[in-house]
C-alpha cells in the first residue's frame, strides 16, 4: 500500500549477507510502519524514511507480533528503512 497515507514513500526489511548481497526483501506498507517504528527509539523520523535501520535479533519476537507476516533467516543481518517511491511518466508534469 502506497497510495496518499505514505505521501508517496515506500519501506523495505533488508536481510544481507556478509558479501552485501541482499536475498531477503520484504516491502512494508504505511499501515505496517506504523506498527513497528515505536520499535525504533532512536529514530530521526516517525516514519523510518531519512535513514536505514538496524534491526537486531532481539527485536525480531516483536517485529513479528506487530506484522505477523515477517520472516527472518537465520545467517542475514537486517535493516529498515523508508525511500521516495519514483513517480511514473503518467504522473509526471
Amino acid at each position: 500500500m502506497t497510495g496518499n497515507a505514505s505521501g508517496g514513500l515506500g519501506w523495505e526489511l533488508v536481510g544481507w549477507e556478509t558479501d552485501d548481497f541482499a536475498p531477503h526483501v520484504t516491502g512494508l506498507a504505511y499501515d505496517e510502519i506504523l506498527r513497528v517504528r515505536d520499535l525504533f527509539p532512536e529514530r530521526d523520523d516517525e516514519l523510518l524514511e531519512t535513514a536505514v535501520y538496524v534491526v537486531p535479533p532481539e527485536r525480531y519476537d516483536a517485529m513479528r507480533a506487530a506484522v505477523p507476516r515477517l520472516e527472518f533467516r537465520a545467517g542475514l543481518e537486517y535493516q529498515i528503512g523508508g525511500f521516495r517511491l519514483s513517480a511514473s511518466p503518467a504522473h509526471r508534469e
